[in-house]
């Protein structure tokens, strides 16, 4: 139960940083007008990659096999 508790209050945590992220994209500072010096697009990125990844842990919790080994094809 701790297992699942732990995921969702990450993915409510990384979408919340996700959101914040998409919403500091594209903007400047507000007191001197130059650009951030966090690159945002990559935050974002990171955050979807890191919510696909629980996903998948949240998955297995489940009991569903994950892996190439389990895929359709098999491993190449």
């Amino acid at each position: 139960m701790l297992n699942w508790l732990i995921s969702i209050g990450l993915m409510i945590c990384i979408g919340g940083l996700g959101i914040y992220a998409h919403s500091k994209l594209g903007t400047v500072r507000k007191k001197d007008q130059r650009p951030h010096q966090v690159p945002w697009g990559l935050v974002m990125v990171g955050c979807v990659f890191l919510l696909f990844l629980i996903v998948v842990h949240m998955m297995n919790l489940i009991g569903v096999e994950t892996g190439p080994e389990h895929g359709m094809f098999g491993r190449f």
